[in-house]
């Protein structure tokens, strides 16, 4: 590895253990690193606002900032935006980006860049966890549709979750190159069912695995909630707590057998599916509790089982982050 690589490696490793990132995940319950939360600790405000042609822009001036296209997936705004916090760190002028995939043969600069951003945004030890919590393993990851859950909990996109592997020497460039040829939109068609769907918003599938963690999916995307069913003994899915948490719930069919990830705890015909939607859109980031219980409705008695998952609600719209909009409001009203 070239010396400036491992450079913004190390400069990487520090920033995700010096933010506080590494205990959001390992203390909070989170799944991924925030870029928004660790620019506006530097006091770098991000601009999210449509551009044409450029991904984003590093600003280096007495107040630095950032600049991303609000109009990719949430996947490549957070790259992108760890991409502009690696040219910041490494110290690196005032640079445009209208591609994050560089090359050994591109400028210095941007490799640092890129390679910063890959290891905060994907350190081993939070792929380490991930795959833990979830029960994945290397052989299960090359399933595209496991990759493409994997991408989602790490806050980055199908592509760059496939490259972070190879960049760990954990899977084949031909492995990749596999994976690659699979478009997320057609794991979230198979998701769905064929139900119509905006290809611009994410499908999230959960499962008990996902129990007492702190997901972030935006406001707009989609859940599908898959558990364990003891219908035959009489038991129900309280959805109550749902609805009074401002989801949208909709029954789906009962997954198949060649829907059902084979490494899933649920991996029998018995399992039900809730496809569930938030009324809250568009609205700056806020915490919703997703609960339910398995019970009986005419008996008084321990749940058969419960489920319960934390989500953060990410807004991702023109203007300023909510996080930056935040740390503005601190400052004004210290000064």
């Amino acid at each position: 590895m070239l010396p400036q690589i491992m450079a913004a490696a190390r400069r990487a490793s520090e920033v995700y253990r010096g933010s506080g990132a590494k205990e959001r995940v390992e203390q909070d319950g989170y799944t991924r690193v925030d870029p928004f939360l660790i620019a506006a600790k530097e006091r770098v405000p991000v601009l999210l606002r449509p551009l044409d042609k450029l991904l984003g822009a590093f600003i280096r001036d007495d107040v630095s900032g950032i600049l991303i296209n609000s109009e990719r997936s949430a996947g490549l705004i957070h790259m992108t935006c760890a991409h502009e916090l690696g040219h910041y760190f490494m110290g690196h002028d005032t640079t445009g980006d209208d591609s994050l995939d560089y090359g050994p043969q591109a400028a210095r600069h941007e490799q640092e860049a890129d390679w910063f951003a890959y290891q905060l945004m994907v350190p081993r030890a939070l792929l380490a966890h991930v795959m833990r919590r979830k029960g994945w393993t290397m052989q299960s990851l090359g399933d595209p549709r496991r990759l493409y859950q994997l991408s989602l909990r790490l806050g980055i996109s199908y592509t760059a979750a496939a490259w972070s592997l190879a960049r760990y020497k954990l899977m084949a460039i031909a492995e990749v190159n596999r994976l690659l040829k699979v478009q997320p939109s057609d794991i979230k068609q198979a998701l769905l069912a064929g139900k119509a769907f905006d290809a611009r918003k994410e499908v999230w599938l959960l499962d008990d695995r996902d129990r007492d963690s702190v997901l972030e999916p935006r406001a707009e995307d989609q859940m599908i909630v898959r558990l364990r069913s003891h219908a035959s003994a009489g038991y129900l899915w309280s959805l109550d707590e749902l609805a009074s948490a401002g989801f949208r719930i909709q029954p789906t069919h009962t997954p198949s057998k060649e829907a059902i990830l084979t490494d899933s705890v649920f991996g029998d015909l018995t399992d039900t599916e809730f496809l569930l939607s938030h009324d809250v859109v568009g609205t700056s980031d806020s915490f919703s509790v997703l609960a339910m219980e398995e019970v009986r409705p005419w008996a008084k008695e321990t749940p058969a089982s419960t489920f319960k998952v934390k989500t953060l609600l990410e807004s991702i719209s023109p203007g300023l982050t909510s996080i930056a909009k935040q740390k503005l409001l601190e400052e004004s009203s210290i000064a």
